[in-house]
């Protein structure tokens, strides 16, 4: 029985050595280094952070350029189409202008003939004449100066 009693205790001994070698320690993490890797951990993501708030500006800066740009483009644009339209009105306003001395011309010629004018009245169209003469004047040198901007 003793035999019994001293093989069991040495198979006992055995048996709780060969489970204590199997047995693997967990190791233990200090916590400096645990809060060292959690600090490095938000310094990172703070970079991170920082990284897209430059990329978000940058794309911001990009995208008011464009847009000023674009308004740039649209002012010249109007600005252009505004100076062909000024043009246009002026010779408009020539072309009508001419018109009315002719009429006046016509009219003055027709009267003379059947002995209707009277030298005040004659005058008086000569006035009206004159007066579309030195508008047709100004006009032209309008219509000059923004042929020369265009």
């Amino acid at each position: 029985m003793k035999m019994i009693r001293i093989i069991t205790l040495l198979s006992l001994g055995l048996f709780c050595q060969i489970t204590l070698a199997q047995e693997t320690s967990v190791p233990v993490t200090p916590v400096e280094n645990t809060e060292q890797m959690e600090q490095d951990k938000i310094l990172r993501e703070a970079k991170e952070a920082k990284e897209i708030q430059k990329k978000v500006k940058k794309a911001e800066r990009e995208a008011q350029k464009a847009e000023k740009a674009q308004n740039k483009a649209e002012k010249e644009l109007k600005k252009r189409e505004k100076l062909s339209s000024d043009i246009d009105s002026k010779r408009r306003s020539i072309a009508k202008d001419e018109k009315k001395i002719t009429k006046i011309q016509e009219k003055m010629m027709k009267d003379e003939k059947k002995g209707k004018l009277s030298p005040l009245a004659i005058e008086k169209l000569n006035q009206k004449m004159d007066k579309l003469q030195k508008s047709i004047e100004k006009d032209r040198e309008k219509l000059m100066r923004l042929q020369d901007k265009q």
